[in-house]
């Protein structure tokens, strides 16, 4: 197979598992091209090849940004996709709801798997011990997966329609967000900030300007994937009120690599 793999990534968790799906179908002698999801994207469908996509689950769907790159594929003509995605817990039947957005594109559903990683939001103090138990148990189902992917003997999980029907709709009026958003508001402490602008030139969306000397973050435009507050150098992006530990599945050098 070649495969084109289109990931979108807040704090790295789904990016380390797509690398490691990707590294072990490599092994097995296929193909792996990585394309991040952001503000600009291309599609690369050359002959044959297949799509993977890999992005977070949130709000039991998953981000706008993600939403609407799916929703701006082409049509499949029978091309396989397989999905792989990221949660803190439960999904709770999600995948229901992508399995009908890429057959209603025409695309052949070959595989997906979701993985259970470290939160991202809210964590006083990181479990550190909890987390590597979850990483660990995580990366070994990426290579469980991508064995049965290559073997052509993975399937794509199911749910119930309404619920996922449901989630799909709250999250793609943007009233999810905006309800999230007024629970962990993402703000930038001036004091703190060293205006190395990393979230300015890092945000997915384009939520975060130079505003004067500093950074401002733009909450009609901001997902609360977390990217900005996992990589600030000095942990100067936070929800005000809620002191929190700083996530990051890997160090900003990674995650670019």
């Amino acid at each position: 197979m070649k495969i084109e793999y289109y990931v979108f990534s807040g704090t790295g968790n789904t990016l380390m598992i797509a690398r490691e799906v990707g590294r072990r179908l490599e092994e097995k002698g296929h193909k792996v091209n990585f394309h991040m999801i952001g503000k600009f994207n291309s599609f690369r469908m050359s002959g044959d090849s297949v799509i993977g996509l890999a992005f977070p689950i949130a709000f039991f769907s998953t981000y706008p940004l993600v939403l609407r790159f799916i929703a701006s594929l082409p049509q499949g003509k029978g091309r396989s996709v397989f999905m792989t995605a990221t949660m803190g817990g439960s999904a709770l039947g999600a995948e229901w709801k992508f399995k009908k957005l890429f057959r209603q594109k025409g695309y052949k559903l070959i595989g997906s798997e979701l993985f259970v990683m470290p939160g991202n939001y809210n964590n006083r103090v990181i479990p550190v011990e909890k987390n590597q138990g979850l990483i660990s148990a995580a990366m070994e189902k990426a290579l469980s997966f991508a064995d049965r992917l290559s073997e052509g003997k993975a399937v794509w999980g199911t749910g119930v329609p309404l619920f996922s029907s449901m989630w799909y709709k709250l999250v793609s009026s943007g009233r999810a967000l905006r309800f999230f958003y007024r629970m962990f508001p993402i703000m930038i402490d001036n004091d703190a900030c060293i205006k190395c602008m990393r979230c300015v030139e890092n945000c997915p969306v384009g939520a975060i300007s130079l505003q004067g000397e500093h950074p401002f973050i733009n909450k009609n435009l901001c997902e609360s994937c977390q990217r900005c507050v996992a990589f600030c150098p000095a942990h100067a992006i936070v929800v005000p009120g809620k002191p929190a530990e700083q996530y990051r599945a890997m160090e900003f050098e990674e995650f670019l690599g």
